[in-house]
C-alpha cells in the first residue's frame, strides 16, 4: 500500500471519529507534557552546577584546591607550573559575597580569575585574556543580578565578604552572548588580585587547575600530590558535580521516583484515551480482513495512525511540557545554595525530548495496536477462551504477589534502598490490580442481582463487556496510580518534615541570640567573618546579654561528600542535638566532645571513613588532627553529612579562629528581640544577621520546605493529571456510549435511571483504583 494510500485511509477515518481521535490526541499530549516537564526539572538541577563548573575549569583535568576557606598560599602556582607533563596552570579564587545594589541584596560565589585562564577556555572567564582587564577594580555581573540589584553600567555595587563591605564599580554586565546559559548563575566576577582584595585574602587562592599534556596525566598527579602533601586536595577538575550529586540525592531521588508516577500516569491518561477509538478501529480492521487485505497491510495501516496520533500529540505535550517546567519546577531546592552555588538554568538537552516523545508515540502504539489479535486472527471476531484468560490474571497476581514479598524484604533488609521498595509495590499494585477489580465486580454483581431496578445490573453488565476490559483497566489504573503517588508523597514530606524540623529546633535553640553572615546561603551558618576579641567583647556589653560565645563552623569536603561541620563552644546547653544520636550513651558522647579531643559523626559518614565508636579518625582539615569518635548521629537534615566537635577542636584543625557565628544568651527576664534590635546598632554588627532563636528557627523551616516543595508539586501535578485524565475518558466513554443510551432509553429506561448507572459505574471503578492505590501508599 503506497503512502498516499495511507493518508487517503488515515483521513476518511479521522473525520468520522473526529471527537474519538480529538480526546486521543489530548490525552497523549498531557502525557508527554507530564513526562517532559518531569525530566527537565531533574536535568535542571544538577546541570546548573555542571555548567557553572565546565565554565570555571575548561580543558583542566586536575583541580589543587584548599581544604578550608581561608585558601592557600599563591606562591604555590609555581610550584605546580614546574612539574613535568603540565601544559597550562591557573589560580581562581572562589568566595561567598553579597552584592548590593539601590533595589535589592543577592548572595552570589565572587570568582576571581587571571589570564592564564586564557589556555584553559572556560567560557566564565575568558574575560581575563587581556592583561589590561586583568588589573582592572571592578566587578562583572550577569544581566539578572545587575537587573535585581537596580544597577546601571558603571554604576556601584556594595560587595560584602567575610573581611567587610567594599564598594565596587560594576565593570561588566554578563549576556547569554558573553557567557551562555551561565549568566542564570549566581556569581560575580572580579580580577584576581582585586578579589583577593575584597575578600581579604592577600596572596591567597583557593584552587589551582592543571591541564596536563597529552599521555601525561600520571605524572602530573603524582606530582600534584607530592605538593598537597597532608593539607590540601588533589581532584579531578570537575569534582565538584560529584560532590554536588551526592548532596542533592534526596531530591534527585523523590524528584525521579514521583517522576515516573507523573509519567505512569501520563502514559495511563495517553492510553486510555486512545482505546476509546478501539472499538471501531476493531471493527476497521475486520473489515479489511474481509476485504481480503493481508495482516502485513493492516498493520502498516494500523502503525501509520499510531504514529500520526503519537508525533502530533507529543509536539502539542512538548509544548504544554515547556510551560509547566517553567511555571512548576524553575525554583531551586533552597537547602542546596547553603553549599553550592545553584544557579536558575532550565537544562533541556535531546534526551529529555527523546524520553517525551518516545512517551507518546509508544503510548499511542500500544493502544492503537490493542486490536493486534484481531489482526493475526483468522478469525477477527472470535472471543478469546475464558480458560486462557483466568490462566493469565493467576500468573498476574502471582507476580504481584512476589512484588508486594519484594517491597517487604527492601523495607526491613535495607531501609536505606526506599526506592526500589516503591518501585515494586507500584508493580504489584499494577499487576494486582486487575483481580481486585474483578472481585469488585463480583461483588456488585452479586448484590445487583438481590437488588430491585435495572441501575446495578447496567453498571455490572458494561464493566463486564469484553469491549471495555482494557479501558476499564487503563482508568482504574490511573486512578491508583495518583492515589499511591499522592499518600507516598504525603506521607515521605511529613517524615523528612518532621526530621528537618526536629534538627533545625535543637540546634538553633543553643543560644537566645545569633549573629551570622548575611545571606540566605549562609543559614547554616558556615561563613566565617573577621570579629576580634574587642568587637566580640563589645556584644557583651548590650542591655540583656549574659554570655557571649564564638561559634565555628563550615563545610568539608571528604571523598565525595561535603559534610556540615558544627563547631559550638564547650560552655554551650546542648553541644549535641538531643535525639539525634544513633544508639548509645548521650551523656558520655556529650561530656567527650565538651572537653575536646573527641568528635561526633554522622552514620554514612562514619561507614564511608571505615570507623567506629572510639575509633580514631584524621579528617582531611587543612591541618590534619586526630580525633576520636565519640558517638554517631543522623546527618542532621544536611543529606551529605555533619560532623561536630568542639570549637577549640576546630580552631586547631582549620588553623582559623575566625567565628562563622556568635551564640548570645539573654539575662533572666531580658528580651531576646529587644536584645537583637540593639545589636543592630552597633557599628560592628550592622552589616551581619542578627536574629533570634525562634527567627532563625522559622528560616530553617522556610529552607527546609523549600527544599521539599518539589514533593508537593510533583504530588500535585501527579493528582491534577489524574483527574483532567479521568474527567476526560469518562467525557469520551459518554460520547461513545450515546447510540447505545440511545437504545436503552427508547427500551423504557428513564434519563435518571441511565444517569445513576452511569454515576455507579464510574464510582465503581474509580473507587476500586482509589482504594486500591491508598491501602498499597500506606504500606
Amino acid at each position: 500500500m503506497r503512502f498516499s494510500n495511507l493518508v487517503h485511509l488515515y483521513l476518511v477515518r479521522v473525520r468520522r471519529r473526529l471527537v474519538g481521535e480529538s480526546l486521543a490526541m489530548v490525552g497523549i499530549a498531557v502525557g508527554v507534557a507530564l513526562v517532559f516537564a518531569a525530566v527537565v526539572a531533574g536535568a535542571s538541577l544538577t546541570g546548573s552546577v555542571k555548567q557553572l563548573t565546565s565554565g570555571i575549569v575548561g580543558q583542566s583535568q586536575f583541580q589543587l584546591s584548599a581544604r578550608g576557606p581561608d585558601g592557600m598560599d599563591a606562591a604555590l602556582l609555581s610550584d605546580v607550573q614546574r612539574l613535568g607533563g603540565v601544559k597550562s596552570a591557573a589560580p581562581i579564587l572562589e568566595a561567598r559575597a553579597i552584592v548590593t545594589g539601590p533595589a535589592a541584596s543577592v548572595p552570589v560565589e565572587l570568582v576571581g580569575g587571571d589570564p592564564r585562564f586564557a589556555s584553559l577556555g572556560g567560557s566564565l572567564l575568558h574575560l581575563f585574556t587581556a592583561a589590561q582587564l586583568a588589573r582592572q577594580r571592578a566587578v562583572a555581573l550577569p544581566a539578572p543580578v545587575v537587573s535585581e540589584l537596580g544597577l546601571g553600567f558603571g554604576g556601584a555595587v556594595g560587595v560584602q565578604t567575610g573581611a567587610g563591605t567594599t564598594r565596587a564599580l560594576l565593570g561588566a554586565e554578563l549576556h547569554r552572548n558573553d557567557i551562555g546559559t551561565l549568566v542564570d548563575s549566581p556569581v560575580a566576577v572580579a580580577p584576581l588580585a582585586y578579589a583577593q582584595e575584597l575578600s581579604g585574602m592577600h596572596g591567597k587562592v583557593t584552587r589551582i587547575f592543571v591541564q596536563a599534556l597529552p599521555g601525561r596525566d600520571r605524572q602530573v598527579e603524582a606530582g600534584l600530590r607530592q605538593i598537597a602533601g597532608s593539607r590540601l586536595n588533589v581532584l579531578p577538575a570537575d569534582a565538584d558535580v560529584a560532590i554536588f550529586n551526592e548532596a542533592a540525592v534526596p531530591t534527585t531521588q523523590s524528584t525521579v521516583l514521583f517522576s515516573v508516577f507523573a509519567a505512569l500516569v501520563g502514559w495511563l491518561f495517553a492510553c486510555s484515551a486512545v482505546l476509546l477509538t478501539v472499538p471501531q478501529r476493531r471493527r476497521f480492521i475486520a473489515d479489511l480482513r474481509l476485504a481480503g487485505h493481508p495482516p502485513s497491510v493492516i498493520v502498516r495501516v494500523m502503525l501509520f495512525d499510531a504514529l500520526v496520533l503519537g508525533i502530533v500529540g507529543s509536539l502539542v505535550g512538548l509544548v504544554l511540557g515547556a510551560v509547566l517546567s517553567r511555571s512548576l519546577f524553575s525554583s531551586v531546592p533552597g537547602y542546596l545554595a547553603f553549599a553550592f552555588p545553584v544557579g536558575q538554568q532550565r537544562v533541556v538537552g535531546w534526551e529529555s525530548v527523546a524520553i517525551a516523545l518516545a512517551t507518546g508515540v509508544v503510548a499511542a502504539c500500544v493502544a492503537v495496536l490493542a486490536p493486534l489479535r484481531e489482526i493475526m486472527s483468522r478469525r477477527p471476531l472470535q472471543q478469546p477462551a475464558k480458560a486462557g484468560r483466568q490462566h493469565g490474571s493467576r500468573w498476574l497476581a502471582a507476580a504481584g504477589v512476589v512484588c508486594v514479598l519484594l517491597a517487604v524484604g527492601v523495607l526491613l533488609l535495607s531501609p536505606v534502598a526506599a526506592i526500589a521498595g516503591v518501585v515494586c509495590l507500584t508493580a504489584a499494585l499494577l499487576l494486582l490490580l486487575p483481580t481486585l477489580i474483578r472481585a469488585t465486580i463480583l461483588a456488585i454483581g452479586w448484590i445487583a442481582e438481590r437488588v430491585d431496578g435495572p441501575v446495578p445490573l447496567l453498571a455490572v453488565a458494561e464493566l463486564r463487556a469484553r469491549s471495555t476490559r482494557a479501558r476499564t483497566f487503563a482508568l482504574a489504573a490511573t486512578a491508583a496510580v495518583a492515589v499511591f503517588a499522592a499518600v507516598a508523597v504525603v506521607g515521605a514530606y511529613h517524615d523528612l518534615q518532621r526530621g528537618l524540623d526536629g534538627s533545625a529546633h535543637q540546634i538553633d535553640r543553643q543560644a537566645d541570640v545569633w549573629v551570622t553572615f548575611p545571606g540566605e546561603p549562609n543559614a547554616f551558618a558556615t561563613t566565617p567573618f573577621a570579629m576580634d576579641a574587642a568587637t566580640i567583647s563589645e556584644t557583651a556589653t548590650v542591655p540583656g546579654v549574659a554570655s557571649v560565645r564564638p561559634y565555628r563552623g563550615s563545610f568539608l569536603d571528604v571523598g565525595d561528600r561535603r559534610v556540615w561541620v558544627l563547631a559550638p563552644e564547650g560552655e554551650v546547653a546542648a553541644p549535641i542535638p538531643a535525639g539525634q544520636l544513633t544508639p548509645g550513651s548521650f551523656e558520655l558522647a556529650d561530656e567527650r566532645v565538651r572537653a575536646g579531643g573527641w568528635v561526633v559523626l554522622s552514620d554514612a559518614l562514619a561507614k564511608q571513613l571505615h570507623a567506629g565508636v572510639g575509633d580514631r579518625v584524621t579528617l582531611p582539615t587543612p591541618n590534619p588532627t586526630p580525633l576520636r569518635v565519640a558517638a554517631l548521629s543522623t546527618n542532621l537534615g544536611w543529606p551529605s553529612g555533619a560532623v561536630i566537635l568542639n570549637a577549640r577542636d576546630y580552631a586547631r584543625a582549620w588553623g582559623s579562629s575566625m567565628p562563622s557565628g556568635l551564640q548570645l544568651d539573654v539575662s533572666p527576664g531580658a528580651s531576646a528581640s529587644a536584645v537583637a534590635r540593639e545589636l543592630r546598632e552597633l557599628p560592628s554588627t550592622a552589616a551581619l544577621t542578627v536574629e533570634t532563636s525562634a527567627a532563625r528557627e522559622q528560616r530553617h523551616y522556610a529552607a527546609a520546605r523549600e527544599g521539599l516543595s518539589r514533593l508537593t508539586q510533583i504530588a500535585g501535578l501527579v493528582l491534577g493529571a489524574a483527574v483532567l485524565a479521568l474527567a476526560s475518558a469518562m467525557g469520551g466513554v459518554l460520547w461513545q456510549r450515546r447510540p447505545k443510551l440511545g437504545a436503552l432509553k427508547v427500551d423504557g429506561l428513564t434519563e435518571l435511571e441511565l444517569w445513576r448507572a452511569l454515576l455507579l459505574e464510574a464510582a465503581l471503578l474509580l473507587g476500586a483504583g482509589s482504594l486500591a492505590g491508598a491501602i498499597f501508599g500506606l504500606g
